[in-house]
């Protein structure tokens, strides 16, 4: 599930920042906006995508405890 995440946000950060780059590159009139907005979004994807990782993570050991506290009983 992981490697899914891994991927899945490198394309968007590849797209965004490409994208980002390329206005920047061709001196496009909102090059430098282009390329903020990409990086902000990218960052925001990738703290997204690793909270989500973690809080999945987190449930698993919360319902793993649960069993064995109501198997215990």
């Amino acid at each position: 599930m992981k490697k899914f995440y891994i991927i899945y946000v490198s394309v968007f950060v590849l797209i965004w920042l490409g994208t980002g780059i390329r206005a920047l590159v061709s001196e496009h009139s909102a090059g430098l906006n282009t390329f903020l907005f990409g990086l902000a979004f990218s960052l925001c994807l990738l703290l997204t995508t690793w909270f989500s990782y973690w809080l999945y993570n987190h449930y698993k050991q919360i319902d793993k405890k649960a069993k064995e506290m109501t198997i215990k009983k």
